[in-house]
């Protein structure tokens, strides 16, 4: 989790022009004052970069801070291995 927790993160301060260092998993989304397009540009690099889908419309994956975007990730990553597991089987 730490590695994909690291890239997020990567991924968020180099699309949005942040400074890495001042993130963490409590930062709050809004609080980062991230346009539209740039979260657009986020969300295409980490479903690029994890080969998810990430239903940012979808109640169920609330993004209020970089935790959820982490644990959203690792639920969509896991679901994804599941299926692909069920698939072989």
């Amino acid at each position: 989790m730490a590695e994909i927790t690291e890239k997020i993160m990567d991924i968020i301060a180099k699309e949005a022009k942040l400074d890495r260092t001042a993130l963490t998993l409590d930062t709050r989304l809004d609080s980062l004052k991230i346009e539209s397009l740039d979260l657009v540009q986020i969300l295409f690099a980490i479903e690029d970069e994890f080969e998810v889908y990430v239903p940012y419309n979808d109640e169920s994956y609330k993004l209020e801070t970089l935790r959820d975007v982490v644990d959203g990730v690792n639920r969509l990553i896991g679901e994804k291995q599941a299926e692909t597991a069920a698939g072989q089987s």
